[in-house]
């Protein structure tokens, strides 16, 4: 089981897979220390599926159609080879998000349980929706075509927790609309399609906006253009960072409890000596005081010994957090409780 899960969200086209398969060629190759792996029948498919994708020969063919099935993957992100996490990645069929009533209602109440069990969640926006001049069609489409049914699945898991996870918005095939999305309107139509995740009230949200794409021009006129991924890792490195914070967080507090547990014992066997001390000469045991004493040297030892440890995989921890904050800073719009602000903001 891994120690992480993600899940990704996206209408049919949106570019989920192509993402998956950008973002496991980038990583898998090596990025600054950081590699992404799986099991080995996992990477020859992944390979093979990326492979075709770079096959510039094949024009549109190259590409993979849309996700019929529920797919879910393994990975672990590593730094220098050492694992940081492992998680494991959800992608969902963007048909079933919106066939509650006429569609397989298991696969739809599985979409609503992945949401619910995901340390972070990514919802992919297709940046072909983003093409044009006319602002407020851009946001109809965006709402047509993704926000209206995406919005929901939120909606339900916010009744339920009254919080909701880090989101990334992630705008997939950002090459075809870079020239008539400058940053300012790209921010504006996210925030009015998806105006829930950027109200400012007492409720933690913390959302991000990411384009991505795999390849600069890559699907202009015969589809023949050089795959060359752009700002694929972030997102897995948000939710990644989230996660392991979660998991400092929940370490910090073990440790506390632990050396909290560790005195109450030690303070129990102290005063049990000194009672035994304290007795009249008659009544006394010197054994006994001997192997209390003994029993004293020795949970003091263990407890050393273990919070040593327990410190040792913090600063593991801390190290790798802070590895990451160095390439999350690169994300370029991030939002705490409606706000703009930077990734270094949610740290403070």
């Amino acid at each position: 089981m891994a120690d992480t899960q993600i899940t990704i969200l996206g209408m049919s086209g949106a570019g989920k897979t192509c993402y998956l398969l950008g973002l496991y060629y980038k990583m898998g190759a090596g990025m600054r220390g950081y590699t992404i792996t799986t099991d080995e029948d996992t990477d020859v498919r992944l390979r093979d599926r990326y492979a075709k994708m770079c096959d510039q020969s094949l024009g549109k063919e190259r590409f993979p159609a849309g996700t019929d099935n529920i797919s879910k993957y393994q990975f672990n992100l590593q730094h220098g080879y050492n694992t940081i996490m492992s998680f494991d990645w959800v992608d969902y069929p963007g048909g079933t998000l919106d066939r509650k009533n006429e569609g397989n209602l298991e696969e739809y109440e599985d979409v609503k349980k992945a949401i619910n069990n995901s340390s972070s969640l990514f919802i992919c926006v297709d940046g072909s929706l983003l093409c044009g001049d006319d602002v407020d069609e851009k946001i109809d489409r965006v709402k047509d075509e993704c926000s209206s049914v995406i919005n929901t699945f939120f909606s339900e898991y916010f009744e339920s927790n009254n919080v909701l996870p880090p989101t990334a918005i992630v705008v997939t095939k950002y090459d075809l609309c870079k020239d008539d999305t400058d940053e300012d309107e790209l921010c504006d139509i996210i925030e009015e399609a998806f105006s829930p995740f950027f109200v400012k009230d007492h409720n933690e949200r913390i959302v991000t906006i990411i384009p991505v794409s795999i390849g600069l021009n890559i699907m202009d006129d015969d589809c023949a253009g050089k795959l060359k991924p752009l700002n694929i890792h972030l997102p897995i490195f948000m939710g990644i960072w989230f996660a392991l914070s979660k998991r400092i967080q929940n370490h910090i507090e073990g440790m506390d409890s632990y050396k909290k547990k560790q005195k109450q014992e030690t303070d129990r066997a102290r005063d049990k000596k000194a009672k035994e001390e304290n007795k009249l000469w008659i009544f006394k045991s010197k054994d006994e005081i001997q192997r209390l004493a003994r029993a004293i040297q020795e949970a003091e030892r263990e407890g050393e010994k273990h919070t040593k440890e327990l410190n040792d995989m913090l600063n593991v921890m801390t190290n790798n957090s802070d590895k990451l904050i160095k390439e999350l800073e690169k994300i370029p719009y991030v939002y705490i409780n409606g706000e703009r602000g930077t990734f270094s903001d949610i740290i403070k």
